[in-house]
């Protein structure tokens, strides 16, 4: 095993193409298939099914691809590390983001700042939200981004932005409402739903919605270990699902938008949280304040819902 089949295990699963994840990795594409098999020989399973029209994962590749994104990420950090020690004046920003976060406008918030300050090195490492608040807490991380959520009073915070949630039916459900442009919660109240595990912070904002309508959540008793699962076991009928809209694939054409009983439609509320202590470096002190001053702009530019009374926001608490 070595890192190099760890990339093109990576980037099948993130392109969904062995022809995309070798031009990406700059390779050709049957030494990324070869890689790639004998990866799945050293670690006993097939993880890929690969048909004539697309690639996915198969259950034990949707299973062990978060620790081939921790190894890959931890490798990075070694490097940036490293680099950090040997060239002192390298300045460097480490953000953990929960999975729950839209990559692509996490890419638009942060371009700003690196494009102002390239001396300045940004390392993201996506996990799940209690092992970044324990790594921003030993001090592993500057800033975290996820779910807004109760936090120390050794730490600050500031809103990002706002993103609705989508409610996913159970396929013998759809043809209740196949034109409904949006469902009000009360009506779907009583589905039982597919959850992941509550690391990203989903299920705690689905548990926290429910309480805040005073109506008990109906789990199912297994859980999907991805978005795409969840998206999947609702099109099998296996139960109800609720996502982010940017968790919600082009291929699900009949995810509506939640609203609660007075019509504001639900969303959740994403910030980005660090440690005071960390701010004494110039650096890190300039971030806080792109995050507070210059983020707000971005998103508003992009046409995004911030913060005010048509919406219905729900934390993880």
């Amino acid at each position: 095993m070595n890192l190099n089949q760890l990339r093109f295990a990576h980037a099948v699963a993130t392109t969904g193409s062995f022809t995309a994840a070798a031009a990406e990795c700059f390779v050709t594409q049957p030494t990324l298939s070869n890689g790639i098999a004998q990866f799945e020989e050293e670690l006993g399973e097939r993880l890929f099914v690969r048909t004539t029209r697309k690639v996915t994962l198969t259950a034990f590749g949707i299973h062990i691809l978060p620790c081939i994104i921790d190894v890959l990420s931890a490798q990075a950090t070694l490097v940036h590390q490293a680099q950090a020690f040997l060239q002192p004046e390298k300045r460097l920003i480490r953000i953990g983001t929960s999975p729950l976060i839209n990559a692509n406008l996490l890419g638009l918030m942060i371009e700003p700042f690196q494009r102002e300050n390239p001396a300045v090195d940004v390392v993201l490492r996506e996990m799940n939200m209690e092992d970044l608040y324990r790594m921003l807490d030993s001090d592993q991380l500057d800033f975290v981004f996820g779910i807004t959520n109760t936090h120390k009073g050794s730490w600050d915070s500031t809103f990002l932005y706002q993103e609705p949630l989508l409610f996913i039916p159970r396929l013998a459900e759809l043809h209740k409402s196949p034109h409904a442009q949006s469902v009000q919660f009360k009506d779907i109240s009583d589905e039982t739903y597919v959850m992941v595990p509550d690391g990203c912070g989903l299920s705690r904002a689905t548990r926290a919605l429910f309480r805040s309508h005073r109506r008990k959540l109906n789990e199912y008793a297994g859980q999907a270990m991805s978005y795409q699962v969840l998206e999947e076991w609702a099109m099998l009928g296996i139960g109800a699902a609720i996502l982010p809209k940017s968790k919600v694939s082009d291929k699900t054409q009949h995810a509506l938008p939640i609203t609660d009983k007075a019509g504001v439609d639900v969303v959740l509320d994403f910030q980005a949280i660090w440690s005071r202590k960390g701010l004494q470096l110039p650096h890190l002190f300039a971030f806080s304040n792109h995050l507070s001053q210059v983020v707000p702009a971005v998103v508003a530019g992009l046409g995004l819902g911030m913060k005010n009374e048509s919406q219905a926001s729900y934390q993880s608490n």
